[in-house]
């Protein structure tokens, strides 16, 4: 049976954000338990789904090398299941959500400049059933919590 998040797994949730790897004593001493009931609490939000794995988030040196920008997407109709597994063909795109409103989709990309940007852009103006692409580079990141 699943439980509701309550705040030391919303804590211990916060803490793994920030750092996934971080070792479980020092997570444990953050969010005020022991050792042993944060490992059981990981163990229940594995299992539950909550945490769906560990990952590594790429930091400043491979940003700075490169562009990432937002690509919002404007289709002739409800395609975001269709239009997805399309989408996934394409390195560049590290995120798509579909999204409620006049947009339906929205695409992270990470490219090597704004020349790659345009023509990423311009492979997905392309595609079948896509109606508008607007582009949005991103300036500057000022936090970031996944």
């Amino acid at each position: 049976m699943k439980r509701r998040l309550d705040d030391i797994d919303r804590a211990i949730l916060g803490r793994l954000r920030a750092n996934a790897r971080e070792p479980l004593s020092a997570l444990a001493a953050k969010v005020g338990r022991s050792r042993s009931a944060v490992q059981e609490r990981l163990q229940r939000l594995e299992r539950d789904g909550v945490i769906a794995g560990y990952t590594l988030r790429s930091g400043t040196p491979r940003q700075a090398a490169g562009l990432q920008a937002y690509l919002f997407i404007k289709m002739t109709g409800p395609l975001c299941a269709r239009i997805a597994p399309q989408i996934e063909r394409f390195p560049e795109v590290q995120r798509c959500v579909s999204l409620a409103g006049d947009i339906d989709m929205a695409l992270l990309v990470d490219v090597e400049d704004i020349a790659a940007l345009e023509e990423l852009r311009e492979r997905i103006a392309r595609m079948a059933d896509i109606v508008t692409v607007t582009t949005a580079p991103i300036l500057s990141v000022h936090f970031d919590r996944r």
